[in-house]
């Protein structure tokens, strides 16, 4: 592990939130987020086994994210309070490899920081920076259909169910599908113009 970290210094405001690249601050967060915290993941992907954390894998992981260096658009970002409050993180990934398709996904682990429009505006946020960075030819987001938050979050911003795996995974003892969504682009600016 080296000890100088890159001091990425991007950072975007929407309102009360901020999109800012990962300082070596965060890395605590993330410790008691998958040691201590860790209800989010009832909700993001509950069918993957969970692993005993090694905290200091964790760290070392969390250090070498650091030390990359970032590329111009950013795939990953932490959701800052304007007040300095790490709640949470923004990402995208290509659907099943499939480049011309880019999921993105949220999360704040913190029941505190959730159901007060933290979610939208990092969401939203994410998806005017990802349109405006002309690198992508659609957006996508995908869930279960019975993370009803994150459904909901998706059909506000524009985001419009494109496949439906009808009992797609067990989850707590009831079967659930598995849903893809598409971003409406024109939709998601009629709703959104503020962040153009």
């Amino acid at each position: 592990m080296k000890n100088e970290i890159i001091e990425n210094t991007f950072k975007m405001v929407n309102k009360g939130i901020i999109l800012r690249d990962m300082t070596i601050e965060d890395i605590d967060d993330y410790v008691i987020w998958n040691t201590n915290e860790i209800e989010w993941q009832d909700w993001d992907a509950p069918w993957e086994t969970k692993d005993a954390i090694n905290t200091e894998n964790l760290k070392s992981k969390f250090f070498q994210r650091l030390n990359r260096k970032m590329p111009k658009a950013r795939s990953r970002l932490e959701i800052c309070t304007i007040h300095g409050e790490h709640v949470g993180w923004v990402t995208s990934y290509h659907v099943d490899g499939n480049e011309k398709q880019l999921a993105i996904g949220i999360d704040i682990p913190s029941n505190k920081f959730r159901g007060k429009k933290m979610g939208e505006l990092a969401f939203t946020l994410f998806i005017s920076y990802l349109l405006k960075s002309g690198v992508v030819l659609g957006i996508y987001t995908q869930t279960w259909s019975g993370n009803y938050r994150m459904v909901r979050l998706a059909q506000k911003c524009g985001f419009n169910v494109v496949n439906r795996e009808v009992n797609f995974r067990e989850i707590r003892g009831k079967l659930y599908d598995g849903l893809t969504f598409k971003l409406d682009e024109s939709l998601f600016w009629n709703r959104f113009e503020h962040l153009k």
